[in-house]
This record gives C-alpha cells, sequence and structure tokens, in this order.
C-alpha cells in the first residue's frame, strides 16, 4: 500500500518519467503531536515534510488505493490482451 500512497503524492519519484499529476490533495500534512502517526506516508527527496510534520492518506486516498488494489490483473481474463507463455 505504501507504493500506491507514494505514487499518488509523488508520481515523478517512484515512477520516473511518469506524466501522471500528484493528487497531492487527497493527503493532509500535519504536525506531528506525541508519536508520528502509523499511517504517514513515508516520502522520497525532495518531497518530504520538514522535521516535525507528516503527510497522511485523507479517507479518499485510502478509498482509491484501496480500489486500485483490488483490480487484480490476475484473477480474469483479458481476451483483449491474452497473456504470453514462455516457450519451453
Amino acid at each position: 500500500l505504501e507504493w500506491h500512497y507514494q505514487h499518488l503524492y509523488q508520481p515523478q519519484v517512484v515512477s520516473p518519467g511518469s506524466i501522471m499529476p500528484p493528487f497531492r490533495f487527497l493527503f493532509v500534512k500535519r504536525r506531528i503531536i506525541g508519536q508520528p502517526s502509523n499511517d504517514a506516508v513515508k516520502l522520497l527527496p525532495p518531497d518530504q515534510p520538514e522535521a516535525g510534520w507528516e503527510v497522511v492518506p485523507s479517507a479518499e486516498a485510502r478509498s482509491l488505493v484501496q480500489y486500485l488494489t483490488s483490480l487484480k490483473r490476475s484473477s480474469y481474463p483479458l481476451p483483449e490482451a491474452p497473456e504470453e507463455t514462455p516457450a519451453k
């Protein structure tokens, strides 16, 4: 799940050359009070929040990632895009 959150927040960092726009509006940047949240996204430079702050997914981001991970390509056939089997 972490990869999906990182990809939504910073697609070009996670997938170099990606033309996907960032969906940062699906995340909340908040001050850390006490312990950091277990839900905080582990962002890569240059988007890491400054010390004392964290970025967490909103309910909408969680729903989107849940939907995306439910699309298991291998669980159903796609006649228009058959998988090639390696030659033996």
